[in-house]
């Protein structure tokens, strides 16, 4: 015990003096977040999304979509079908669906709208509150992609990991401290990033807190034992970075991090939902913009985890001390 509490806190410490994982970990996602925030965050006059689906109403469908034009906020679609639509409002890529029934057929007008943001009196997702949990998972990933290939890397080229063997200390204790190290780093910017994204860019948060957490917890064990299993494929921290990086940019641009996935052709989403960043992106955009439960995420979850289980096993027969 003694062994994995001084390796976090010698992690952590090194981490602090490390520029380079400063600044992918904490400066770059706020960088980001604070460009972004200054183009979109500060809006003062907001455009809802309505999609009104006209069923052959006649004169009352005109006279309605007429009326709802005349809202200034209100960005008006005609949708032809209520599926569809209804798909796009739990996307959070719409406010209100309002489906008209045929003329004469004596049906009500139905209004469908996001439950889980009208306690607060928001009828539209802002784009800093969707972009929100999408950083958060990149930075989960990077931590783990690149930050653990680099530095079990560089710890064998300079053979720390060799001297580890000459110390009272179990060696599963030093591997156990660098994953606790990890954790708490990504707790740690998480709460840096939620806080500059919630004071300074009143960014909304519609689920719990430490549900979040939680997810960045799971994120952050999975993309460690993949950042492990990738150090046993380099011989020099500066490959070992590049591999990193090869593997995370393409899922930070393709899983749905500054847009939604399905923005992408339809012959790029099989290849979109085998990517591990994809389920964590889905359920924590899920918890913090719309306040969903797990429940949903479940299956996205297990993937993830099964990732992250199958990596530490290859890091396990590969792993070299020297």
């Amino acid at each position: 015990m003694r062994g994995f509490a001084t390796t976090v806190q010698m992690g952590l410490r090194m981490y602090v003096r490390d520029r380079g994982a400063v600044f992918w970990g904490l400066a770059f996602p706020l960088i980001l977040m604070t460009l972004i925030g200054l183009a979109f965050g500060r809006s003062g006059n907001p455009t809802y999304s309505v999609a009104v689906v006209d069923r052959d109403a006649g004169l009352l469908g005109q006279g309605l979509v007429t009326g709802l034009r005349g809202v200034p906020v209100f960005s008006i679609a005609e949708v032809s079908d209520t599926n569809t639509a209804l798909a796009q409002l739990r996307q959070g890529r719409l406010t209100l669906v309002v489906v008209l029934p045929p003329q004469g057929s004596g049906d009500p007008v139905r209004a469908y709208f996001d439950q889980s943001r009208s306690t607060d009196g928001q009828t539209a997702l802002r784009f800093l509150d969707f972009l929100l949990p999408g950083i958060l998972a990149m930075t989960v990933m990077q931590t783990g992609l690149s930050g653990v290939t680099y530095v079990v890397t560089t710890y064998r080229q300079r053979l720390i990991l060799k001297r580890i063997l000459a110390t009272p200390a179990h060696p599963a204790a030093f591997l156990g401290g660098l994953v606790g190290r990890y954790t708490l780093t990504s707790l740690f910017q998480m709460a840096v990033i939620i806080a500059v994204a919630v004071l300074v860019f009143h960014t909304k948060i519609v689920g719990s807190l430490a549900t979040l957490a939680a997810l960045i917890v799971v994120g952050t064990l999975a993309f460690v034992g993949m950042g492990f299993a990738i150090s046993t494929l380099s011989s020099t921290p500066e490959s070992a970075n590049l591999l990193g990086s090869a593997i995370s940019f393409p899922m930070m641009f393709l899983a749905g991090v500054f847009w939604p996935r399905e923005f992408m052709p339809p012959a790029f989403q099989p290849v979109i939902n085998l990517l591990p960043l994809t389920p964590l992106v889905d359920v924590m955009r899920a918890v913090s913009a719309r306040g969903e439960s797990l429940g949903p995420y479940l299956w996205g979850l297990t993937y993830l985890a099964v990732w992250g289980a199958v990596s530490f096993v290859v890091a396990a027969r590969r792993f070299r001390w020297e």
